[in-house]
């Protein structure tokens, strides 16, 4: 290996993390996990590693922030857009010891100060392309106002797609980025950043990028399909769904787009915040427990019981659910089983809250099933876990998981999941061979309510008539370990690719 080699292997990293939402500052799904955990455990390994995210309107309600640049242009199109820049340090522990990370953020209240992240409860705001485009500008220049250049620009999802075409521009126009590569990460790709053709023009995307290989959709934009075109590298949150989006079926409508990205798109799993989810030590929970010792989870799942009115009994499984009432969860042909599977010697915990249908749904359920099934239409977070703790088994019977963390959850608890074989879901869990006992969850392939209930008949079975199976299927579900650490490694080698 060359000396130069050597010296790009250990030298530390100047990193830019955009994201829309961080977790402890804005928080609307699994992006703001990452944005928080994936910057601390890779200043952890040594980086420079910083944050730009939105100033939300309920941000500074929380945090206490100060002003580092009170007046900054973004030039966007044909004007300059003036904006402030907000700071404070992100704070986070990391194998016992405590990492900040500095988080900068932009301030613009036409953009920003608004009652949601993306919508007003029922409709995506109708200027997102705008908003975030010039979010995705403001990356760029916060690095400049600060004369901190970066190493690696990675964003994410669509809201931050922009950043790598922005990245080429400004690296044909003058000569700050040369050295600067871009990574985008999707999270999900079914949220693609669609928005009227007209807005090419206040972004500013000439009329050459507007073509069906680069930003063009059906006559629209497409800020994810122009962003993958132009990152240099793009990974998604899991090995199982970057496959999964290298089909015309798993691609969300962008199989030719990830198809010429070639060796340049990969998956790396998410981590799993194991000081957050805990059985050993989590203070949510009425007891706690280890592999070697579960008697706390027997009164786990007796408090569970008592909580949704259920007759306590350790012999009726107890199958949990906390979820985003979704199409993409599986809610479409789970709905039509639920009452086969309520029938069985079985009782059910729902905790999510989302699409009105499904809740209605339960609602009515509920009602005809009241000693069998507990729901609770919104998210308390107490009740999340006892939820895992509590349970025996965990359904999730995802259409599609880019990765999924309630699975990673539910083996750290001794909680066997029941899932469907699909992106993050297939690459954490192990199906169980009856022959030997092996395995941590109960695995399905067809999205059919027919092969939904059916494993969750065959789970059911397995906890009645094969206890020392489950047992010992609880014990390897507790040994499993995705950890953030690995995550961050894998990623610093992905940025180094192309530096």
């Amino acid at each position: 290996m060359s000396f130069r080699k050597v010296q790009k292997l250990s030298e530390t990293l100047r990193i830019i993390f955009a994201s829309s939402e961080v977790e402890g500052f804005s928080k609307s799904g699994g992006l703001a996990d990452v944005a928080r955990a994936l910057p601390l455990h890779l200043k952890s390994l040594g980086h420079d590693v910083r944050i730009v995210t939105p100033f939300y309107r309920l941000i500074p309600e929380k945090h206490k922030t100060n002003t580092v640049i009170p007046s900054m242009g973004v030039p966007m199109g044909n004007e300059e857009i003036w904006c402030a820049v907000r700071h404070k340090d992100l704070e986070g522990t990391v194998a016992g010891k405590t990492v900040s990370v500095p988080v900068y953020f932009i301030e613009h209240e036409h953009h920003f100060f608004r009652h949601g992240y993306y919508d007003d409860g029922l409709h995506a705001y109708p200027d997102n392309a705008s908003r975030f485009g010039f979010f995705s500008k403001a990356v760029l220049q916060i690095c400049r106002a600060l004369d901190w250049i970066p190493d690696i620009f990675h964003s994410n999802d669509w809201h931050t797609a922009l950043v790598p075409f922005y990245l080429k521009q400004a690296q044909l126009e003058n000569v700050d980025f040369l050295k600067s590569s871009s990574v985008l990460t999707i999270h999900n790709a079914g949220y693609q950043g669609v928005a009227p053709g007209i807005f090419r023009h206040s972004l500013g995307i000439p009329v050459e990028n507007f073509v069906l290989e680069m930003f063009e959709d059906h006559g629209e934009i497409n800020l994810l399909k122009g962003g993958i075109n132009f990152a240099d590298q793009v990974n998604t949150v899991s090995p199982g769904y970057a496959e999964e989006m290298n089909t015309p079926l798993g691609s969300h409508g962008l199989y030719d787009t990830y198809l010429r990205k070639g060796e340049n798109f990969s998956g790396i799993l998410n981590g799993c915040d194991y000081d957050e989810w805990n059985p050993e030590a989590d203070p949510h929970l009425p007891a706690n427990f280890s592999s070697g010792d579960l008697k706390g989870k027997k009164l786990c799942k007796q408090e569970l019981q008592r909580h949704f009115g259920f007759p306590e009994s350790t012999s009726v499984p107890l199958i949990g659910m906390v979820s985003r009432l979704t199409t993409q969860k599986g809610f479409e042909y789970l709905m039509p089983a639920m009452p086969e599977i309520l029938g069985k010697d079985a009782q059910v915990v729902v905790l999510g809250s989302g699409e009105l249908w499904i809740a209605n749904a339960f609602d009515e359920l509920q009602q005809k099933f009241t000693k069998k099934l507990g729901w609770y239409n919104g998210y308390n977070n107490d009740l999340a876990h006892l939820i895992e703790a509590g349970s025996d088994m965990f359904l999730m019977p995802s259409l599609y998981e880019p990765c999924g963390l309630n699975q990673m959850y539910s083996l750290r608890y001794g909680t066997l999941p029941i899932v469907r074989k699909v992106g993050g879901l297939r690459d954490t869990v192990m199906q169980y061979d009856e022959s030997t006992g092996r395995g941590s969850g109960f695995i399905f392939d067809d999205p059919t309510s027919e092969a939904v209930s059916n494993t969750v008949g065959w789970a059911v079975k397995t906890f009645n008539d094969r206890p020392q199976h489950f047992q010992q299927m609880v014990e390897i579900a507790m040994e499993q370990r995705f950890t953030w650490k690995t995550a961050a490694e894998k990623y610093v080698s992905l940025y180094r690719k192309n530096i």
